[in-house]
């Protein structure tokens, strides 16, 4: 057996065995009906068992993708605090009166704050959409995965496949991957939202850099105060 392939079955048995460990620990919030025991892919070859890297590396996107959602949704909620508190700031300009800013600013500049706090919300939605939709893409990615086991072990390891039905791992794929689909798109309407939500946040911006001749707006502005 060249070396390669030796590390590559010790590569897969280690991400196997680590997939196990998550699979056990969170079959009581969606999981899988039907799993294989990785004990059967032993008398799998080496070589058969890289077609299992595609699979396996879609899991960890995945995970990787709900990681990414949880950190984006903290981003965006803190964002969303500074809108909010930028209310007050916009009352003591007003407190101040004409002298620093004119009653067309300050009307533009509340106008802009109430559209960015509607940007943030909208983001706020989505990244929630988001993280909910990763956990789905991650139990579809785990049913491919275990639908490429099965079918190694079924070609294979004819004894102990013996009792797996194939179609009862190609069903759970589909179911999965049904579910993907609708998430995903429920998700696409949120991103429309957002694009919606965030162009009318930058023309309001615009319009304030303008009128007030720098001291307001930009199309980043939010992200300075």
């Amino acid at each position: 057996m060249t070396t390669w392939l030796r590390l590559a079955g010790v590569r897969l048995a280690m991400v196997v065995s680590a997939l196990s460990i998550t699979w056990a620990s969170g079959a009581g919030c969606g999981g899988l009906s039907h799993r294989v025991d990785r004990s059967l892919l032993d008398q799998v070859p080496n070589e058969e068992l890289l077609l299992l890297f595609d699979a396996e590396n879609a899991v960890y996107i995945a995970r990787d993708e709900a990681d990414l959602a949880t950190r984006n949704l903290e981003d965006a909620r803190k964002a969303l605090r500074r809108a909010q508190d930028y209310r007050a700031l916009i009352g003591e300009r007003r407190k101040s009166g004409a002298a620093i800013d004119s009653a067309q600013v300050l009307q533009l500049l509340e106008e802009w704050n109430n559209a960015r706090i509607e940007m943030r919300e909208k983001e706020v939605t989505l990244r929630l959409e988001e993280l909910s939709t990763s956990g789905v893409r991650l139990w579809a990615a785990r049913a491919r995965y275990e639908h490429a086991k099965a079918k190694l072990i079924k070609d294979f390891n004819p004894v102990g496949g013996a009792n797996i039905d194939l179609d009862h791992f190609q069903n759970q794929v589909k179911d999965w991957e049904g579910r993907e689909a609708q998430v995903l798109a429920e998700l696409k309407a949120r991103q429309d939202e957002l694009v919606a939500a965030r162009d009318k946040y930058i023309q309001l911006a615009v319009r304030l850099q303008q009128e007030s001749r720098g001291a307001y707006g930009g199309p980043w502005a939010d992200l300075l105060d």
